[in-house]
């Protein structure tokens, strides 16, 4: 079996580069990095087979978004294998071949792992610092550990999640930055919190941007002991009239108690950004009614007059009332 660990680094890139150039690729994990890859190579020319272990492509999106994603890869002319978990590789000095669960194996000329991230808090936990339920290091609201004058954040660190409540760890560049700001008024005389995450997170693949926000599984919702509720439209981006309209999928979750949204995920060809509305809905607190009735702009060339998040919004307020 081969990995790139096997040769020095430098020596591996350089033949590389001189043995000619790769007409396959095998990329293994379906989350951020393997489809931005996925586009990438294609547009190089490369063959590209895409290696899932789970059902589907970005998992934390939910299905509402992973099947229209999908789609859009194999029209790409991605080659999906979902519910597939790769062992290993083999080649001399070189990726030849990806060996699948169950003894098949494809050939590929590169291969490339993107198969989730882990915290690394082994320096904390080498010093007695706790770490939380997600293995992260724990933290309060400023980012203290449970050591006295010891501070964490960034990927190593936990977060707090603005609708449950709960330790979170979201090894995002906004979350980090975030808590390393805050962190550094709160060492030197202001006290300032590092504020809640929500994982709210979006990606491209190829022509379509996906977008996601809070808990958009309706298990995970339960577990947290909520009775969620959700709807999933397809809308316009703009007029039907105007220039450049494209069709844009919103799903939203809300609860049935209280009315409060959950989350949301966005997935289309224009205006994926639109998950920021919802997920500063989260940060407020909004119930699926107050976020139905916010003032957001409107003009033909970038919105209906009903915008789609609203849109969602007023269908699931009126299924919350059944």
């Amino acid at each position: 079996m081969f990995t790139i660990h096997d040769m020095d680094e430098a020596d591996a890139i350089e033949r590389y580069v001189t043995e000619g150039t790769p007409e396959s690729a095998a990329i293994v994990g379906g989350g951020y990095v393997g489809i931005e890859m996925a586009e990438a190579l294609s547009a190089r020319g490369l063959d590209v087979s895409l290696y899932e272990m789970l059902p589907n492509v970005l998992q934390p999106f939910g299905e509402a978004v992973a099947d229209v994603v999908e789609d859009h890869l194999r029209d790409q002319g991605v080659d999906l294998h979902l519910d597939t978990a790769v062992a290993g590789f083999a080649g001399e000095g070189r990726v030849d071949e990806v060996h699948l669960d169950g003894g098949d194996s494809h050939s590929a000329d590169i291969a490339i792992v993107g198969v989730g991230v882990k915290p690394n808090a082994a320096l904390a936990e080498n010093a007695a610092i706790e770490r939380g339920p997600t293995g992260a290091i724990a933290t309060d609201e400023y980012g203290r550990t449970s050591a006295a004058n010891v501070y964490a954040a960034g990927d190593c660190a936990e977060d707090f999640h603005v609708v449950t409540g709960e330790p979170e760890h979201v090894p995002l560049a906004l979350t980090a930055n975030r808590a390393g700001r805050a962190i550094g008024q709160t060492v030197t005389g202001s006290p300032t919190v590092v504020g809640e995450t929500a994982g709210t997170a979006i990606v491209k693949a190829f022509d379509l941007g996906a977008a996601r926000t809070g808990i958009v599984d309706e298990e995970r919702a339960r577990d947290a002991g909520f009775d969620p509720v959700s709807v999933t439209i397809t809308d316009a981006t703009r007029p039907h009239y105007y220039p450049g309209n494209e069709e844009i999928q919103v799903m939203l979750v809300a609860d049935r108690e209280t009315g409060a949204v959950l989350g949301g995920s966005v997935v289309g060809r224009d205006g994926a950004k639109r998950i920021d509305t919802v997920a500063t809905a989260l940060h407020g607190g909004l119930t699926v009614t107050e976020l139905q009735n916010a003032d957001l702009a409107y003009a033909p060339p970038f919105s209906p007059v009903w915008d789609p998040v609203l849109t969602a919004a007023k269908v699931l307020a009126g299924k919350l009332e059944r």
